[in-house]
């Protein structure tokens, strides 16, 4: 192969290589919110809530089924003692062990474990929106920290724009000068407006990093991370009209979206069900149960036939008027210890039972239960109220926002159109030796007071509006 191909085919394939890692990574709005709400502490926390409400769903469902328990003793007995496997008292020592197996269920319980897993759906239910609601808010902050940023930077572009400015009409001024137009006094007056525009472009400079710096922490970001945001024209909507909204509208669509409203409502049943809970105390409880026993004992013997034959009982036979003793012989048997698992299969019991539990005098505990869950249902009740009534306050205010938002960016935009035709009347003026240097400095720091007071305005606004999509349910977003 040619060698200057050769090298150029190396040279492109390290390029690619490389262009990834020095490509920079922008982020729009959406990467943003979705970023903090995987790795924001408080939303994994959150996270946490719901899979423990979660469990308690589950654990709550497991009463249903029978319980079984397994028991195995083992030890050994001194002095005057009871033989497990006879009943016997004993005096020698015993090695002992025995086994067991219960199982129980519940057959009524006054519908306790019903209303249980109810209680447990509505708390699994509630946290999950709980989730939601903390990452919506999570989401509106990371959209006002992404509006400070692209705030901040067009105010730092602004700045930047009018210390060049500034510098042009030093060398305009300096043409002036030296014509003899005007005075060299005029000089220092453009110096000293450069100077403050300079220091206006390293304080909007400032405030783009700390904007960076709270979006970074809302994303949980490092201070050092080389964060980039995309930055889309984001024009003021013009067929968007803060008067067209109602409070009615918005409120009754905010009702069906808002995760915090479903919150109170599902911890309303959650109390309702609670109360069911503590009245189940006043019903009898109904159980079934069986169990599987076995004991071993070490002094638990028995007779092995020896094949041999003893002298047993004598007695006296009368034969033929005289008495003759007859003795009879009886087998020998010698004890001996019963293996393990034969003792094991020979003490096998078994047993079923059914146990009826009836509630009579339990010292007024049942009712005062009853009495503080009903408290709950109505804490729970007021806590929907004022959920809702918070709801309202804040779309009100939210509508409220958006409406004064409008009428000042419309007051800033007329106050910018006046002030910047006063400042290109003043430097054409300016130019004619008509005004001095002074008045064209006020001028032009007129038209920078007013060109930040509308990049505020309109940012203002349209942070207010993206409050309002949020109440009717659309997803935050700068497309």
């Amino acid at each position: 192969m040619d060698k200057k191909l050769y090298c150029a085919a190396v040279l492109w394939m390290l390029a690619m290589a490389w262009a990834p890692l020095n490509a920079q990574d922008i982020w729009n709005l959406e990467r943003c919110i979705q970023y903090a709400q995987e790795n924001n502490i408080t939303i994994q926390q959150s996270r946490g809530a719901v899979r423990t409400a979660q469990l308690a769903e589950r654990q709550a469902k497991t009463a249903r089924l029978p319980n079984v328990n397994a028991n195995i003793n083992a030890g050994e007995q001194f002095g005057r003692t009871i033989d497990p496997t006879t009943n016997q008292f004993l005096t020698t020592g015993i090695g002992f062990n025995s086994l067991s197996l219960n199982a129980g269920v519940s057959v009524f319980s006054g519908g306790l474990i019903n209303h249980q897993v109810k209680q447990a759906k509505w708390d699994a239910q509630a946290a999950m929106a709980d989730l939601e609601n903390a990452a919506n808010n999570l989401g509106l902050q990371v959209a006002q920290a992404y509006l400070n940023v692209l705030l901040s930077e067009e105010q730092t572009a602004g700045a930047r724009r009018r210390v060049e400015q500034s510098r042009r009409q030093l060398e305009a001024t300096l043409k002036l000068i030296n014509a003899g137009n005007i005075p060299q006094a005029d000089r220092y007056n453009i110096e000293s407006q450069i100077a403050r525009d300079e220091q206006a472009l390293v304080t909007a400079q400032n405030s783009v990093d700390l904007a960076y710096l709270n979006l970074k922490q809302l994303l949980q970001l490092e201070p050092d991370y080389p964060l980039q945001i995309e930055r889309p024209v984001v024009p003021v909507p013009a067929d968007v009209s803060p008067e067209a909204y109602t409070l009615s509208a918005v409120y009754s669509i905010a009702l069906g979206n808002q995760p915090n409203v479903r919150a109170a409502d599902l911890r309303i049943k959650s109390a309702e069900e609670g109360v069911s809970i503590t009245k189940s105390s006043y019903y009898p409880t109904l159980s079934l149960f069986a169990n599987l026993t076995s004991n071993y004992s070490t002094q638990f013997k028995r007779p092995i036939f020896t094949g041999n034959t003893i002298p047993g009982t004598t007695v006296v036979v009368d034969i033929a008027g005289q008495q003759v003793p007859v003795t009879f012989l009886e087998p020998e048997f010698n004890l001996e210890r019963v293996p393990y698992f034969t003792q094991i299969d020979q003490n096998f019991g078994q047993g079923i039972g059914v146990n009826l539990s009836i509630p009579i005098y339990q010292n007024g505990r049942t009712r005062l239960q009853v009495e503080r869950a009903r408290l709950g249902v109505i804490n729970a009740q007021l806590q929907q109220v004022q959920t809702r009534q918070q709801l309202k306050n804040d779309i009100q205010t939210a509508i409220a926002n958006a409406r004064a938002g409008r009428k000042q960016l419309d007051a800033a935009q007329r106050t910018y159109d006046a002030t910047k035709i006063a400042f290109e009347n003043t430097q054409k003026r300016h130019q004619l030796g008509a005004v001095n240097t002074l008045e064209l400095t006020t001028a032009q720091t007129n038209l920078n007071i007013a060109e930040n007071e509308l990049i505020i305005a309109r940012y203002d606004y349209l942070f207010r509006l993206k409050i309002l999509d949020f109440y009717e349910g659309k997803p935050l977003s700068l497309r």
